[in-house]
């Protein structure tokens, strides 16, 4: 109870913000009081700097953003040394992002993530785009970040343009754009321990009057932060290793004032061996060695084209497109049971693959007059296939003479249609209202063609779901620089369908996931924008959330809904410049998740002990296989000894996440010295709707980083060195328990201390 009471008085502390900080402290606009102050120091006669940002697809500074936004510049991204989106973490107040059996990356934020990874045709909770174009299969997300301006972090259902898959929030990583007349570029190279080389180049083009490219490259290459002692005719194989190059290129014309197009394309390629998933069994010596006797690899390749168009139709409105075909080509094999010995399950093809077109057409009013409005519409249609083949001991079942413990071959189709349309009433100076409607649509088909067809061929699969959703919000600007506001919004994830076959729980098919939510925050700068403080409450109501389920037959399970959750919690985010050269930040997250009403489910690691002792009451031969997951009585067994998940904790949400960082700037001698120290701290949290106490426990851990810049004055050099997880320290990043195959739980942990340098020139 005391526990619960901390975190409602967390939650009332943010909400009675909007009224306690009245007198002059409610900041930017209806932007949830989590916009990060993550942007370079400002002068420090000048306070904090404005942000601009592209928030709910219209242009406006991150204070005054009607949304939860967190903004975090390339700066910011290269001195962390964050090459993808997992290095996000402890950035973004109510973020965690999750590996997932050394390939997936789970992004949850407050809580809404997505934990039905097993099913290749489920949607996440988080959507993540490029430039403004959805992202369409998950596995895309292990991509590098690429010729990155800035990434923006929306929390809270976005239902209104972002739509379908962003009941959690949307992530949209800003690209830089060429620029018409300059002749531009900066080239960084850094090195560091691990053999980490990094080298990264962008170049801006003239080409004409009305046209310009830009072009850039990035390779990264490290040794193995882990290895594997087990594979046979090696004394150490590496893990966690990396080996990636991507390129991008941008081609703009702009005949007019009226109309730009700008035509995009990027490339991603990695080809290197597995990550370190060290199973909870594993009792060799150091936390990133294990014993496996099956070599883990892993290749990625990720290909995108856009094209943008937008033309100014004058005081009406700007008419935008944005058409875009991805492709995505993921394949792995890994040590499954992530033990060596006898017993084994090598997972020996895991192949994932997407096409996907998205077409984006909006319309959108001229900002300045009393009603800012926002019309559009979204097409999608995906084609997929995962291809898996995990071979085992188990007698029981063969193929062509192998044994095998799980085989599938499963093509499925996406499609998503939706309009919507939202606007602000600009009522006073200071008042503001917004309503915005979504329509959304989806239809998923699939054919479920697995090696455990004793029922014979299953027939296609097809389920559709549609929603409305949006947001009502209102904001008041008390002064300049101190705002209140309140946002309801509705996120929707849709339904799908499941590749099991002789199920006697899990359903072929699993509804759509709704939540509902309320925000109410402050966002403030006093004291001339030498600080700025920003305080948000939230509370969220939980339809049907979407999760992996057990079956009482072994290998039969699916996606299915757990009925109700609720999740609340506060934010707070501070800036401050107490003299200049000085800069502190900080950011402060608490939250709460559980599950409401009786439901009854199967945790798959007590059914795994469940078969086991069944098999020995039967008599069965031993060690215990697989397949005796098929026996009727052993099925039987499972199915008596169901879970409740009430009052369960929705997984992925650390109940405390915090950041504190200072910023030092000096001249020292012939240039500009900065010097930056920062603490991250993440709470513990469950990784499954279960909670299996080591099986399921994910530890707190507190991580420290530091950098030291140097730019020498009237150069284009700069030289810093950087170190990320300074004390070496053996943080969780996350668990993983196997829902096939082998049912083993591994640990990844976070990246181990990284000390490079790095020499970067601009002209």
């Amino acid at each position: 109870m005391m526990v619960r009471n901390i975190y409602k008085s967390a939650l009332l502390f943010g909400s009675a913000s909007v009224i306690a900080l009245m007198p002059g402290v409610a900041s930017a606009q209806s932007a949830s009081a989590d916009v990060s102050a993550r942007a370079p120091a400002a002068d420090g006669d000048e306070g904090l700097n404005d942000i601009v940002v592209v928030g709910e697809k219209r242009e406006t500074t991150l204070q005054r953003a009607p949304l939860s936004i967190t903004v975090v510049g390339n700066d910011e991204l290269q001195r962390r040394n964050a090459n993808e989106l997992n290095d996000l973490n402890g950035i973004v107040p109510g973020l965690s992002i999750s590996k997932s059996e050394g390939s997936a990356r789970i992004i949850a934020i407050r809580g809404i993530g997505y934990e039905t990874s097993a099913n290749p045709n489920s949607q996440p909770g988080v959507a993540f785009h490029i430039n403004g174009v959805y992202v369409a299969h998950v596995m895309a997300l292990a991509q590098d970040l690429l010729d990155v301006e800035r990434v923006e972090v929306l929390r809270g259902p976005q239902g209104t343009v972002f739509g379908q898959t962003s009941t959690g929030g949307a992530i949209n990583v800003i690209t830089k754009k060429p620029v018409l007349g300059e002749a531009s570029g900066d080239v960084a190279l850094s090195y560091g321990n691990y053999n980490y080389a990094k080298a990264r180049a962008g170049l801006n083009i003239p080409i004409s009057d009305t046209m310009a490219a830009r072009v850039s490259a990035q390779y990264l290459r490290h040794d193995g932060y882990g290895k594997s002692i087990g594979v046979a005719n090696r004394s150490e194989y590496d893990l966690d290793d990396a080996n990636n190059l991507g390129l991008r290129g941008s081609l703009l014309w702009q005949p007019s004032s009226a109309f730009t197009a700008i035509l995009s394309a990027q490339t991603f390629d990695t080809d290197r061996n597995g990550a370190l998933q060290k199973n909870v069994l594993d009792t060799t010596p150091g936390a990133r060695t294990v014993d496996q006797d099956y070599p883990s690899t892993f290749e990625l390749k990720t290909r995108m084209v856009d094209l943008s168009l937008a033309y100014d139709l004058g005081e009406f409105a700007t008419l935008k497109s944005v058409t875009a075909y991805q492709y995505m080509l993921k394949e792995q094999t890994a040590d499954t049971d992530r033990l060596a010995g006898s017993f084994y399950v090598h997972t020996v093809r895991w192949n994932d693959r997407s096409k996907a077109f998205t077409q984006e057409v909006s319309l959108a009013s001229q900002a300045g007059g009393p009603l800012d409005w926002t019309v559009g519409g979204f097409y999608l249609r995906q084609r997929a296939l995962k291809d898996y083949l995990s071979l085992g001991s188990g007698p029981a079942l063969t193929y062509q003479g192998m044994p095998i413990v799980f085989a599938t071959y499963s093509p499925y189709q996406h499609t998503s249609v939706a309009g919507y349309g939202q606007a602000t009433y600009h009522a006073t100076d200071a008042l503001s209202l917004t309503a915005g409607l979504r329509y959304s649509w989806d239809k998923t088909t699939g054919q479920p063609i697995n090696f455990f067809n004793q029922f014979g061929p299953a027939n296609p699969r097809r389920v559709t779901s549609d929603a409305f959703t949006g947001k009502l919000g209102v904001d008041y600007q008390i002064t300049p620089t101190n705002m209140v506001y309140a946002t309801l919004s509705r996120g929707y994830k849709p339904s799908g369908v499941n590749f099991n076959q002789g199920s006697v729980q899990v359903p072929q098919s699993y509804k759509k996931e709704m939540v509902d939510a309320l925000e109410i925050g402050t966002k403030n700068e006093f004291f001339d924008r030498k600080v700025r403080l920003n305080a948000s409450g939230f509370y969220y109501w939980y339809d049907d959330y979407q999760y992996t389920a057990e079956d009482p037959r072994v290998n039969s399970g699916g996606s299915w809904n757990i009925p109700h959750a609720e999740i609340y919690g506060a934010e707070f985010e501070a800036s401050i410049l107490p003299m200049d050269g000085l800069r502190f930040d900080g950011m402060l997250s608490l939250a709460k998740g559980e599950f409401k009403g009786d439901f009854f489910t199967i945790d798959s690691q007590g059914a795994l002990a469940i078969r086991r002792a069944q098999a020995i009451a039967l008599g069965l031969p031993q060690p215990y296989v697989t397949g005796y997951g098929y026996n009727p009585s052993i099925i039987a067994a499972v199915q008596n000894n169901l879970q409740n998940t009430n009052g369960n904790k929705v997984a992925k949400l650390p109940g405390v996440q915090g950041n504190f960082s200072t910023t030092y700037d000096a001249d020292v001698g012939a240039g500009q010295l900065t010097l930056r120290g920062e603490v991250v701290y993440r709470g513990s949290f469950n990784s499954r709707i279960f909670d299996g106490g080591p099986l399921d426990r994910v530890p707190a851990y507190t991580l420290f980083n530091a950098s030291v810049q140097y730019a020498p004055h009237d150069s284009a050099f700069t030289f810093s060195v950087s170190a990320q997880n300074l004390f070496d320290r053996n943080g969780v990043n996350s668990l993983f328990t196997d829902p096939y195959g082998a049912l083993t739980t591994s640990v990844e942990y976070v990246n181990p201390r990284q000390v490079f340098g790095t020499v970067s020139y601009r002209f």
